[in-house]
């Protein structure tokens, strides 16, 4: 009779397990590294330790952020659509190389900076 004591008891500390399992899931959705409806995290890439470089969809618009423990700041914006990003086929992953995205940012800035310099030349 005592061993059946002891199935019942086993078979209620493992029913009650995994119903906190099932509860703290419950409770913890939202939480963590997810997606929302309208802001999505398409790429992103590491800088060492403490800062990453990130391509964000937010109200179908890219921009490019940049992220440390202590600050985030929005860098720039790409001029395409989510749709156009994860199109571009550059490697066989079939999205877009996230170098080749900061180098079109980059290259956006130098062109943009340089005509502003040549509208104040010209006034």
């Amino acid at each position: 009779m005592d061993w059946l004591w002891l199935v019942f008891s086993l078979i209620g500390v493992l029913g009650l397990f995994f119903v906190l399992i099932y509860a703290l899931k419950k409770l913890n959705k939202g939480v963590g590294y997810v997606n929302g409806n309208r802001i999505k995290v398409i790429d992103r890439v590491s800088l060492g330790r403490d800062g990453m470089l990130v391509v964000v969809s937010v109200a179908g618009k890219l921009m490019l952020v940049g992220v440390t423990g202590q600050h985030i700041e929005k860098l720039a914006e790409l001029d395409m659509s989510p749709e156009e990003y994860n199109e571009r086929s550059a490697d066989e992953t079939g999205g877009m190389k996230f170098s080749e995205a900061l180098a079109e940012v980059l290259n956006r800035k130098k062109t943009t900076k340089k005509d502003e310099g040549d509208d104040k030349g010209n006034n």
